[in-house]
């Protein structure tokens, strides 16, 4: 099967790999790119907090920009949203890496869990963010009465492709299945030009989305081509092609 994965490049790249290892054909597609503000990270990390969270691998990736600077605070508690980020953490050094099971309300009761076990906070939760963000997170955290600092530290910029450039992707050759891990990247997906003049290119494509909330973005005349993972982790998605 030729498999678009439509993700940052980044995190685009290593399940392309995952998905040529089951003997498919993994394009990568990003829609958008991060841009990272390490000087944001910096003044974060030095305001009291009890534990550090993300909800995407972008934010660890921009901590990595601090370098040795964020050695002082691998130890620190990092609650992430699932287990791709939780891996992602690990790898930049962090040794009290606690993941959830893909969504910002599901994160929220997992910290919540997590200090009713311990102990109250004896500082707020440092969540650090996208620009574009659902706000689950922060909303769940209030209801269990959690103190949350956010501080937005990278944005996600769209990447341009010449109609020229979407016809050859996404016409010319036959796409059998797409992966969509954000409803961001869903809605930018099914809004490019080329659907206004091929719109029977993707009659015969699957769209596998991370959860519920991104299938409901497929157009409604496609919705009976939408696979939606029962849990949101990336691997239980891949499983499914």
């Amino acid at each position: 099967m030729r498999v678009l994965v439509i993700r940052p490049e980044m995190q685009a790249l290593r399940t392309a790999r995952k998905i040529a290892e089951l003997g498919h054909d993994a394009v990568v597609f990003p829609l958008f790119r991060p841009l990272q503000d390490p000087e944001a990270c910096r003044a974060a990390l030095m305001t009291a907090h009890s534990a550090l969270a993300v909800s995407s691998a972008e934010a660890v990736r921009c901590l990595q920009q601090l370098g040795t600077e964020l050695a002082p605070h691998l130890s620190t508690p990092i609650f992430c949203v699932g287990r791709s980020t939780g891996r992602v953490a690990e790898e930049a050094g962090f040794t009290n890496v606690i993941s959830g099971k893909g969504t910002g309300r599901d994160l929220a009761g997992v910290v919540a869990g997590h200090f009713v076990a311990t102990g109250q906070p004896g500082g707020p939760v440092l969540y650090l963010a996208g620009r574009k963000r659902g706000g689950q997170f922060e909303a769940t955290l209030a209801e269990h009465g959690i103190a949350c600092n956010t501080v937005e530290i990278y944005d996600m910029q769209p990447v341009n492709y010449s109609i020229e450039e979407q016809q050859a992707l996404l016409v010319n050759k036959p796409v059998d299945a797409a992966f969509f891990f954000s409803r961001e990247n869903a809605k930018a997906f099914f809004s490019l030009d080329v659907f206004v003049q091929s719109k029977e290119a993707l009659r015969k494509t699957l769209f596998f989305c991370l959860s519920r909330n991104i299938a409901e973005v497929v157009p409604e005349g496609m919705r009976n081509s939408a696979v939606v993972s029962l849990n949101p982790d990336e691997d239980e998605l891949i499983d499914l092609l």
